[in-house]
């Protein structure tokens, strides 16, 4: 927070500062009280590590679906205990076998042990699933359907149709094209096979394949230069851009992560309609704000969400500056600016992914350079072929095909930079002081180079 006050005016410091400081004390007690929410009397939470219980819930979100497992996440609503019935509160997630299966919206009877999430040397299960609120998990319980009526039946309806279009792009797609596609439009990456993954990760374009606003805010920008080199007004491409974007929440299911990242996303749309990227500045912390107050464990335990915040700062401070310095790319299909993107976002995120994933993609900028402008046209033929797919068998096919051949090129790409010796380092431990002290040069330089951009169109 004190380094954003290096873009706030120099007489109007010292208040903000002293804001900054009551706000972060604020933001403390309101992550204390989430905290504290768990220990609320009547959550099933207080049942962990003790004998079998027997409740009844209703799947509240979609089953996470593995190789050989699935994951349902269970709101209680009523607890057997001493052959009487009574209400209890809280979530748990349910582990069990991969059939049969149960959908959002059913209500089971299940019977088993309630365990803590447990806490590993280098990750904590428990604090990566307090903030969904989830507390407790169940390994193999018993369960039986009681209902299957419960829940929320737009969202419902939501869920059995990204079903259904994930099975018609399953049915066009062989391996490993398919769980690519999956990946890039659904953010399902699990099904992807693991040494295809692993090359994702290790030449730094994993980010497309995963629902962030990382993700959402580099392709919403290039979905809206893409419109605008094929002849688009710009209002007809912010608005055709933004119907996207609210198609892909619909697609992906309303994730709660889906949605921040569209947030993210319209608001890198909206800079770059304006023209002067600098204008959704206090948009997009005024968006973060209302996140954090919502769920203040976003900001410590997911890191989606800083990606998602991170990335879109970069883009918007950073991204006109970097497209200055590759003169050396074509402007055709907005390749220029489509690389200063993708670099700005990965500018500011870098030690976020070193942090947490203890590597660094020495090859990532060509990486996103040969990859990343073609997400847009492999996502929006992909998509068409996955609707198309509900009309015409044989129209679907023929777009799949196009789609497949951008898809294969990039699978080739991937696999081929990921096989050079220096495409990636490993760095272990990396201390959080470096990563601060990263960040605090970073704004810094950027508030210089603003303060200069400044000057020169006052001089101007």
């Amino acid at each position: 927070m004190v380094a954003l006050i290096f873009f706030i005016k120099d007489y109007r410091r010292m208040f903000f500062l002293g804001l900054g400081v009551a706000l972060l004390f604020l933001g403390i007690w309101r992550y204390e009280i989430s905290v504290q929410q768990k220990d609320v009397t009547g959550n099933i939470s207080r049942f962990n590590d003790q004998n079998e219980i027997i409740f009844e819930g209703v799947v509240v979100s979609e089953p996470d679906i593995r190789k050989d497992q699935i994951k349902y996440t269970v709101q209680a609503k009523e607890i057997f205990l001493d052959q009487e019935q009574k209400n209890i509160t809280g979530k748990v997630l349910v582990t069990l076998p991969r059939y049969p299966e149960y959908e959002f919206g059913q209500k089971l009877n299940i019977k088993g042990k309630m365990l803590t999430p447990k806490i590993y040397k280098d990750f904590s299960y428990k604090d990566y699933l307090s903030k969904f609120g989830i507390y407790s998990v169940s390994y193999n319980p018993e369960v039986q359907v009681v209902s299957y009526s419960e829940g929320n039946i737009l969202l419902k309806k939501i869920l059995n149709f990204k079903k259904r279009f994930k099975n018609k792009l399953n049915s066009l797609f062989h391996e490993p094209q398919s769980s690519l596609l999956n990946g890039i439009i659904l953010g399902e990456k699990r099904g992807m096979p693991e040494d295809l993954r692993e090359k994702f990760d290790i030449v730094g374009v994993s980010h497309i394949i995963v629902i962030s606003g990382f993700h959402v805010s580099i392709i919403a920008g290039l979905l809206m230069n893409l419109l605008l080199v094929l002849r688009f007004s710009k209002i007809n491409a912010l608005i055709f851009s933004i119907l996207g974007i609210l198609l892909f929440i619909v697609v992906t299911g309303f994730q709660t992560s889906a949605i921040r990242a569209a947030i993210m996303g319209t608001l890198v749309l909206l800079a770059v309609f304006s023209g002067r990227l600098n204008n959704p500045r206090n948009v997009i912390i005024l968006a973060a704000v209302i996140m954090l107050l919502i769920n203040p464990k976003l900001l410590r335990y997911d890191i989606g969400f800083q990606l998602s915040f991170l990335a879109t700062l970069g883009i918007i401070y950073l991204s006109a500056n970097i497209k200055k310095y590759l003169l050396f790319l074509p402007e055709i299909f907005k390749i220029r600016e489509s690389a200063a993107m993708t670099l700005s976002a990965q500018f500011l995120t870098l030690p976020i992914i070193i942090y947490n994933f203890e590597r660094v993609s020495l090859i990532a900028p060509l990486a996103n350079i040969l990859i990343v402008p073609l997400v847009p046209i492999s996502m929006g033929l992909g998509g068409l072929a996955g609707f198309a797919g509900f009309i015409s068998g044989y129209l679907s096919q023929g777009i799949a095909y196009m789609a497949w051949m951008i898809l294969t090129y990039k699978i080739i790409v991937v696999e081929f930079l990921a096989s050079l010796n220096f495409s990636s380092y490993e760095i272990y431990n990396l201390s959080w002081a470096w990563a601060a002290a990263y960040y605090v040069v970073s704004f810094y330089v950027i508030y210089r180079i603003k303060k200069t951009e400044i000057l020169k169109n006052k001089v101007g």
